[in-house]
């Protein structure tokens, strides 16, 4: 994809935070984008650094945040826009789904009184309630929720889990934004509940042209749900390309290793973890950061960061003994 096509780019990020008098190096060296109306996956184990990402794509770092590359958002840099620009971006550009819809809903207001607080936001002057009621009413419905102005008058603790997320998502795509960035949005519910959050995330990409980010620790949810995945360890996207090319042939030990974590139905052997644990942030290795954890590591992997490379036409990775580097 040319990235003429692209609505969102991310080159060589990396985030670091100030604890104490010490710095946690998260993000490390970041690159992937996002084409118009893409599905494109972000997984990996939890704290490896998927929703800070998420974070500097929106400009929502804490203040003791230190950062370094380029978030580029129809080309132009999140990082140098000014107040109006980065509002901009948060009114119409691209909206976060959260992994937990009740923390994302206060409880002592009416989801009807939140759901316009939000559509006010994304207006520079002042609309009639009227029309906002509407707008409001109009996404709810596209989010397959029954009864809308029963739901506007409801409290969030009187919906399930599963209405409180579709809730979330209506109030995303009601303003009309681009770009979706799903952190984790089914991990708090059920798994039937989960499958239908989605498949209307699914839809919603069809029907309105949206670009989605979608975050997960789950390699089902990123095999059904996008097109094109980044296989992301310690801060850093190891292995990049088409979702089922990644999934099919997995070149970088770490992608490996997770594939062989996933439990078989045919109940032949234990799936086994991956021995060790994700490095010290505060201190994380010179070279590869799965170097302590890779069965393949050599002497240049424990010294130098391993470049990114072509293994084969659209599949990206970076290690020095992945298979088609050598």
């Amino acid at each position: 994809m040319g990235k003429e096509e692209n609505i969102l780019e991310v080159r060589n990020l990396s985030v670091s935070f100030k604890v104490m008098d010490q710095v946690s190096h998260v993000v490390d060296g970041l690159d992937f984008f996002v084409g118009r109306g893409q599905r494109v996956g972000l997984v990996g184990e939890s704290g490896c650094g998927k929703t800070t990402t998420l974070k500097a794509i929106l400009n929502v770092l804490p203040r003791n945040a230190i950062w370094e590359g380029d978030v580029l958002f129809e080309g132009k840099n999140v990082r140098e826009m000014g107040r109006e620009e980065l509002n901009h971006l948060r009114r119409k550009g691209a909206g976060m789904i959260f992994q937990d819809p009740s923390s994302a809903l206060n409880p002592v207001f009416t989801v009807g009184d939140q759901f316009l607080t939000a559509l006010r936001y994304t207006y520079d002057t002042k609309v009639n309630k009227k029309v906002l009621w509407q707008q409001a009413l109009d996404a709810l419905s596209s989010v397959s929720l029954p009864d809308p102005e029963r739901i506007m008058e409801n409290y969030p603790f009187q919906l399930s889990g599963g209405m409180r997320q579709r809730v979330c998502i209506a109030m995303t795509i009601a303003a009309g934004r681009q770009v979706l960035l799903a952190d984790e949005p089914g991990t708090a519910l059920d798994v039937t509940i989960q499958d239908q959050i989605l498949r209307l995330i699914n839809r919603l990409v069809e029907e309105k042209g949206l670009s989605v980010v979608m975050v997960s620790h789950s390699l089902g949810v990123i095999r059904e749900s996008t097109s094109y995945v980044n296989i992301m360890y310690a801060g850093t996207i190891v292995e990049s390309g088409v979702t089922d090319q990644v999934f099919s042939h997995p070149k970088h030990p770490y992608t490996k290793a997770l594939m062989a974590c996933i439990p078989k139905l045919t109940g032949a052997g234990i799936a086994e973890g991956i021995p060790g644990r994700i490095p010290d942030y505060l201190n994380p290795p010179a070279g590869c950061r799965f170097c302590p954890r890779c069965p393949m590591a050599e002497d240049i992997c424990r010294k130098q960061k391993p470049p990114r490379t072509e293994a084969e036409p659209g599949h990206w990775v970076r290690c020095f003994c992945a298979e088609g580097v050598r």
